[in-house]
């Protein structure tokens, strides 16, 4: 019997133990982020490919050296033989297209970093976005429960009065049904937290324990941070993505004139014949030395030069009108995001202030309405006011912290977090 309550009790402590809320700080979801979040690992991947093809795109310039070993049968006599060994090497000396599009690739390189940190501010946001979002999912479960308990105050207030016949009856009912409406809502929000919950996950790159939470509280965080939006831009991922595209282009349009420029190489070997015996010893060695300069009249036709040039052109020019293009949207949502930022901070005063006053009308109102000298409706219309700011104010701090990661997202700035 004993044994049987020491495994009884083991297994409820284990189970407990299994129970438990985990709660992640910030900190825990960006070292899990860090690990686990795949498009982070693929815009990591996608660099060590830009640097792994650039480094095949020098083998251009490396030397090409081949060893050949040979036997053949053949000749009018069916006992002829011939045993060869040879060594050849090359060297490009001069390719005008071919260093062109060795420095295509080095900026495609650049432009493959830029385009990591683009990645990485745009994890940061994903996560700061989803991490907010289960902030204010619990936050707003905690106030709806209070205000459900509001309503249901609210309700036997009027029950009595109704009761005691001080009180219509569709206005009981009006009351009951409002408790039973902030009851739904609780439960609404329940269910809320649970999408918030898997949209953190997914963010991470991970699955979460289904009671988990976060450990965080919505505040107005002090941010006093000035932002020049002309110079910013030129700092921000999209801008030196398209300046990276522009710096692309225009090697591609110096390796469409490949064929206007010769090109010089250099080549040696050095071989050996016998045939009788394999090799070595050998009855005869050959060598050579030589250099080729090369010339492309009409490679590919007559007017595939000038047509593909006039294309890399439009193309340059093309990819310049989208970085001027870029430059300008950019400008325009930066300035936007940083007037949302002073607009929800001024919201968040706002709404504290009418917080203050609410609160303190509701008390009053409930006070009235119990001695009589309140009507229902307007006892209500003061109640839904503290109600609404309590909700307002709520999503003004959820706002606010929003605007200032959408803010780091569109400047690449990952807080040294993302790494």
């Amino acid at each position: 019997m004993k044994k049987i309550f020491c495994f009884l009790g083991m297994m409820f402590i284990a189970g407990f133990g299994y129970c438990q809320t985990k709660s992640y700080t910030w900190q825990d979801c960006i070292d899990i982020a860090n690990k686990t979040n795949q498009t982070l690992l693929m815009a990591k991947q996608d660099l060590q490919i830009a640097e792994y093809d650039y480094n095949v795109m020098l083998n251009k310039y490396y030397p090409s050296v081949n060893f050949k070993y040979g036997f053949s049968r053949g000749g009018d006599s069916p006992t002829a033989t011939n045993w060869s060994a040879s060594l050849n090497a090359s060297q490009t000396i001069y390719n005008f297209g071919d260093s062109a599009q060795i420095k295509g690739k080095k900026a495609t390189i650049n432009k493959t970093v830029a385009q990591l940190t683009k990645s990485s501010a745009d994890v940061y946001y994903s996560i700061r976005q989803a991490f907010l979002q289960m902030c204010y999912a619990q936050e707003n479960i905690t106030l709806l429960e209070n205000i459900y308990n509001l309503r249901k105050q609210s309700a036997d207030i009027v029950r009595l009065q109704y009761e005691g016949g001080k009180e219509s009856r569709g206005n009981m009912l009006k009351a009951q049904a409002q408790k039973k409406s902030a009851y739904v809502n609780v439960s609404n929000a329940k269910r809320d937290l649970i999408v918030a919950r898997r949209t953190l996950a997914q963010c991470l790159g991970m699955d979460l324990n289904s009671v988990c939470t976060v450990d965080f509280t919505l505040s107005e965080v002090k941010d006093d941070k000035y932002i020049n939006v002309d110079s910013a831009v030129a700092n921000c991922p999209d801008v030196i993505l398209s300046s990276a595209s522009v710096e692309i282009t225009k090697y591609s349009l110096d390796y469409s004139k490949g064929n206007l420029y010769p090109n010089l190489s250099a080549s040696a070997s050095f071989g050996v014949l016998d045939d009788s015996n394999p090799i070595p010893p050998a009855d005869n060695r050959t060598w050579n030395l030589g250099m080729v300069l090369t010339y492309p009249l009409f490679s590919g036709g007559i007017t595939n030069a000038l047509n593909t040039i006039k294309i890399a052109k439009t193309n340059l020019d093309k990819a310049k009108e989208k970085y001027n293009q870029t430059i300008l949207e950019t400008k325009t949502s930066l300035e936007e995001i940083l007037a949302n930022i002073e607009k929800t901070k001024d919201s968040i005063e706002i709404y504290q202030m009418f917080l203050v006053a609410a609160t303190q009308r509701q008390k009053e109102a409930t006070i009235k309405y119990r001695s009589g000298t309140m009507e229902f409706q307007t006892w209500q219309d003061i109640e839904q006011e503290y109600v609404n700011y309590q909700i307002s104010h709520l999503s003004a701090l959820h706002s606010y912290n929003l605007a200032l990661a959408k803010r780091d997202k569109l400047l690449g700035n990952t807080n040294g977090e993302i790494k």
